[in-house]
């Protein structure tokens, strides 16, 4: 999945449904549309492209089919798969994710599947949540991936923490460390060690990211970027921002 996904605006969702076992075409001219698959979890599917290139699925597995793509189906052990159809904008080649846990997103299949089935006027909005959902998902699995080494695993747990509350004022390093299940000196030490910054600048960092971006909306006020990035007071914000950024809040907004 290349970085282009999540700028994705789905134009239109051509269909969503689950597709049982010893169902559909083997044989696939040209697809009409772009399609995200989740295969359910006994199911094993390899597709051969006009390229010669093949795309492994497994049980549990999301892929992606390009619009256009030509290629045949060989079922090894196919339990049915959930599609969703859509047109946008993008362009990406064939790819297959495993995620460790893909519960909320066959959740998700599922619900665009059943309300496209039924006719619900709500289909076409489910399938987007799932679509956009998906690759929410996927970005959070690939950054787990770079976390790797025992030192680095347990320092995760504050990591996701962090990517969720850094914008809350009681987000505490005493909190990260007993998510950590080690002391705080520790996980001070620990957490410098194996991300170059202490805890605090890391979060400070996340905080500076988010109000850059919320300025370069114009649609906020100085005060209002301070307070939705984490910070109860203004004049602290503007502070900080300008020490790291080289310029003052109201500057950064007239660039």
């Amino acid at each position: 999945m290349n970085e282009k996904w999540l700028d994705l605006s789905i134009q239109k969702i051509a269909y969503a449904m689950y597709v049982p076992q010893n169902t559909g075409k083997k044989v696939h001219e040209n697809r009409s549309h772009h399609a995200l698959v989740l295969n359910a979890s006994s199911t094993i599917i390899d597709y051969i492209f006009a390229d010669g290139n093949t795309l492994h699925t497994r049980g549990g597995n999301l892929f992606y089919l390009p619009n256009g793509a030509s290629y045949r189906v060989n079922s090894t052990a196919f339990g049915g798969c959930y599609v969703i159809n859509f047109d946008a904008d993008i362009a990406d080649t064939p790819f297959s994710i495993s995620f460790r846990n893909s519960d909320l997103i066959l959740h998700n299949f599922k619900a665009a599947c059943e309300a496209w089935k039924s006719g619900s006027e709500c289909a076409s909005l489910l399938s987007m949540r799932a679509i956009y959902d998906a690759i929410y998902q996927t970005q959070k699995e690939s950054k787990k991936q770079y976390i790797s080494g025992k030192q680095l695993k347990l320092i995760a747990p504050a990591i996701e923490e962090i990517e969720h509350s850094f914008a809350e004022n009681e987000t505490s390093i005493s909190k990260l460390a007993q998510l950590c299940g080690i002391s705080e000196v520790y996980f001070r030490r620990l957490f410098l060690s194996e991300t170059g910054l202490s805890p605090k600048e890391y979060i400070i960092r996340k905080r500076i990211e988010c109000a850059k971006t919320l300025l370069s909306t114009g649609d906020f006020s100085v005060s209002e970027v301070a307070r939705l990035s984490g910070y109860a007071e203004p004049c602290h914000f503007s502070r900080e921002f300008s020490l790291r950024v080289g310029v003052s809040p109201s500057q950064y907004c007239s660039k």
